[in-house]
């Protein structure tokens, strides 16, 4: 692959491709023209684009002419709208492959309207990814000669490796949830029961990457704690790098250094009332729908790439209800387990909307309380807690 963030590709970069001699294999892949407009074009191209997403990822680079994979010079693409192009592009690559895949595309804008356009496909952790075009229906992947479809062994080995990385994702939780079960925290929290919110990149268990997340520690003010109140302090762990707010902590944001965002509140579960405890079903709701955009920034942050896991946990429940007008539990039954814990949304994009990836885990928090959904959503999906 190019040794350069998409976004900053430029077309120096394009030319030491060419100057260095740097040849088509397992992670990049020269072609003179865009794929056309006939079936075969086009299958051709989502055969690149997944063969990257189910191997190592690579960089696809539109407006270079090779020979015997060898990039020999530029040839600029004449592209009239690029709006259009880059619609239609995105258009193929979602309908045609299956499941969703991660992928960027640059455009280099070169003199005369010419331009060089590079897409990078992330390697994908959802895999095998397969071509459904036009009923194609075949999978792909990449050896330092190019692409080939996958054999029955080879698919059933793909299936087996994205089986793995989530089981490594749920066996974190199920740690995770122990520890704090335990108060087994970083820093002392309040005892009680407790809201966690997990943030689990596919790539945290699959790949081999290390963020620089003690950036924060410089930007204190950017590394906020779930719930703050006034103020919050920041530390170094042996993971990564902790925000905390109160002493014993209300709640603390983990980010450790492989992408995993660990987030704790500790007062929302713990509102007792005449001797019965209640959560209070908006501002609990309220507090995870911000926060959630506050956990994908700090990923965005760091360059962390989809797919991501995100999962709600809730622990020390046995006997709390759920109190939709102030204490008035109404028709509300006590939660019957100490942990509930909440099956993971994998998403695809770190700009897709919180309310979206959350309801489904708050409709089954009111289900465990003997309600058929949250009340405080309306008909279309969006959220309308307090009002």
């Amino acid at each position: 692959m190019i040794p350069e963030n998409i976004n900053t590709i430029t077309l120096a970069n394009i030319e030491c491709l060419i100057a260095d001699r740097v040849p088509e294999g397992k992670t990049i892949e020269y072609k003179s023209a865009l794929p056309g407009g006939s079936d075969g074009d086009k299958k051709e191209f989502l055969a690149d684009v997944s063969s990257f997403a189910n191997t190592s990822g690579g960089d696809l680079v539109f407006g270079i002419e090779e020979n015997q994979g060898i990039p020999e010079r530029v040839t600029p693409l004449a592209i009239a709208e690029v709006d259009l192009e880059q619609r239609r592009l995105d258009s193929l690559i979602r309908d045609g492959i299956r499941p969703r895949l991660t992928y960027a595309i640059r455009v280099i804008e070169l003199p005369d309207n010419k331009r060089v356009l590079v897409i990078r496909v992330d390697r994908g952790w959802t895999a095998p990814y397969r071509v459904t075009f036009q009923g194609h229906d075949k999978f792909y992947a990449r050896t330092t000669a190019g692409k080939y479809p996958l054999d029955v062994d080879e698919l059933r080995t793909a299936f087996t490796l994205s089986q793995t990385v989530i089981d490594k994702i749920r066996a974190f939780r199920v740690d995770r949830t122990i520890s704090l079960s335990n108060n087994i925290t970083p820093v002392p929290v309040r005892a009680g029961g407790k809201i966690v919110l997990h943030c689990i990149p596919f790539n945290a268990f699959g790949g081999t990457e290390v963020y620089d997340v003690l950036r924060y520690r410089d930007q204190p003010q950017l590394l906020r704690p779930f719930r703050s109140g006034t103020g919050w302090q920041v530390r170094i762990t042996l993971e990564g790098i902790l925000s905390h707010s109160g002493n014993p902590s209300i709640s603390y944001t983990h980010l450790f250094r492989n992408g995993i965002v660990e987030s704790i509140e500790g007062t929302l579960l713990n509102n007792e009332h005449e001797g019965v405890r209640a959560i209070p079903s908006v501002s609990y709701e309220q507090a995870i729908l911000r926060h959630l955009p506050v956990c994908f920034s700090f990923l965005r942050t760091l360059g962390v790439t989809p797919p991501i896991a995100v999962a709600l946990t809730l622990t020390n429940v046995r006997g709390v209800s759920m109190s939709h007008d102030m204490w008035d539990a109404g028709d509300f039954y006590p939660i019957d387990v100490d942990t509930l814990s909440l099956p993971e949304t994998v998403v695809e994009g770190l700009d897709e909307d919180a309310a979206r990836i959350l309801r489904p885990m708050f409709d089954l928090i009111w289900n465990a309380c003997g309600q058929p959904g949250s009340r405080n959503f309306n008909v279309e999906g969006g959220w309308i807690g307090g009002h």
